[in-house]
């Protein structure tokens, strides 16, 4: 498994956490095994996705998205950046990550007042970016770039319009009991996680001509 520690003022940094046998039990806990410097401050959406889906022969790569602050005519400005890190080139016997490639950001946020970006997530042969301060989700093919589909959030409370920095799309192949109205045999729920107020938003999608659409219940 692997998570962010956000710094925007100097260096974030990439945790490995494994899962692990807890005192010689059946019982398991998550524990950290190593964790990588990389030089990008507020640095809060990454997404692991799997080799070939790049291109060709392309490898598993981190996809890491944060702000850089940059010098314009404007003066100081935050400038989205994504780094890509090849899975199978990680060192743990390094403390220091550096990036193979990175993504054009003018593809990913093209059109947007805010480029800040909360979370990330692929999914399907789809890679999903939430825009927190855009609210809103843009679905891309990883192959070509393009975006194929926008996803406009909900707004939880009056005031928390930009708070959505949270996001994971599940597919659910069997009937359970998870309190979602309508649930079938296959499903695929967004969750949603609202920093403040803090909430946790499930919601059941449905797909119309291969686009997801929200259910009437979020307001969008």
């Amino acid at each position: 498994i692997y998570a962010l520690s956000e710094d925007t003022d100097k260096k974030s940094e990439i945790i490995a956490l494994e899962w692990v046998n807890f005192d010689g039990t059946l019982s398991r806990r998550l524990q950290e095994s190593h964790r990588w410097k990389i030089s990008l401050p507020g640095a809060e959406g990454m997404a692991l996705v799997p080799e070939g889906q790049l291109g060709e022969g392309s490898a598993a790569k981190l996809l890491v998205a944060g702000l850089l602050t940059e010098s314009t005519k404007k003066g100081l400005v935050d400038v989205l950046s994504i780094d890509a890190y090849d899975q199978d080139t990680l060192d743990f016997s390094q403390t220091k990550l550096d990036k193979t490639s990175k993504i054009n950001k003018k593809l990913v946020a093209k059109g947007l007042k805010d480029e800040k970006v909360g979370s990330m997530q692929f999914f399907e042969g789809r890679l999903y970016v939430l825009f927190d301060n855009a609210r809103v989700i843009r679905v891309f093919d990883p192959m070509t770039g393009v975006v194929v589909q926008e996803v406009m959030l909900p707004i939880a409370e009056a005031g928390a319009e930009e708070e959505w920095e949270g996001m994971r799309l599940q597919r659910i192949n069997k009937e359970a009991d998870i309190g979602l109205r309508g649930a079938s045999q296959s499903s695929v729920v967004l969750h949603l996680a609202l920093d403040s107020p803090a909430q946790v938003w499930s919601l059941r999608l449905r797909n119309e001509d291969g686009q997801w659409i929200l259910p009437a219940c979020a307001g969008v």
